[in-house]
């Protein structure tokens, strides 16, 4: 096989490499992972849920919306069985659909006023979602609508006294995908595999 023939044997093998990287990665956050979190009453009038971030990129799908991760944070009286949503801290929104920050952690502030104190389970889930416009390129003008494109089951319940000190709780390291970790070692396989042709030629 000539020198010519051999890097180009590698760079397609190295393209297709990437392919598969994204097309992994895309599999995998089809159905995002079950939050982490932990729940502090902050003095006597604030609820901080601190929620792990996950690994994640936003991307478009096959009609060009951007898909992004959300949040959602639910509660209950802890001696009822409805949930419902809360709102959060500025009182002009609800924690249904709070978007995934871009440090480690997101944090989502409830008011303790609002659930008149007592026992108080949360639940929070994850979320993709993206917005379109379904009236794109008509005259009419209506809100963009949101559509959920998969979610993770509910979070295991945590439960706040309202009034009580609390002491946080160490949140776990999210497991890297299996998926993903595959892909990246069949692609360090190819990088070697070309790294090791690169010098045969060059002996040669």
């Amino acid at each position: 096989m000539s020198k010519r023939a051999t890097l180009l044997f590698i760079a397609i093998l190295a393209v297709s490499s990437l392919i598969l990287v994204e097309s992994a990665f895309a599999q995998s956050i089809t159905k995002p992972s079950v939050p982490e979190f932990t729940v502090n009453l902050i003095g006597y009038n604030r609820i901080d849920v601190k929620i792990k971030n996950q690994p994640f990129t936003p991307y478009n799908n096959t009609e060009g919306d951007e898909v992004n991760l959300y949040y959602t944070v639910r509660v209950k009286d802890h001696f009822e069985e409805d949930w419902s949503t809360p709102v959060t801290y500025s009182e002009s929104d609800s924690a249904e659909r709070i978007p995934q920050s871009s440090s480690e952690y997101t944090v989502v502030t409830i008011p303790a006023d609002y659930l008149d104190g007592g026992t108080v389970d949360f639940q929070v889930r994850a979320m993709l979602g993206h917005y379109y416009d379904p009236m794109a390129g008509r005259p009419i003008i209506v809100p963009y609508v949101f559509v959920v494109d998969g979610t993770s089951g509910w979070s295991e319940t945590q439960t706040l006294i309202i009034g009580e000190s609390q002491t946080p709780t160490p949140l776990p390291t999210i497991p890297t995908q299996e998926p993903l970790i595959t892909v990246l070692a069949f692609v360090t396989l190819i990088v070697v595999i070309g790294v090791f042709l690169i010098y045969r030629i060059k002996r040669k």
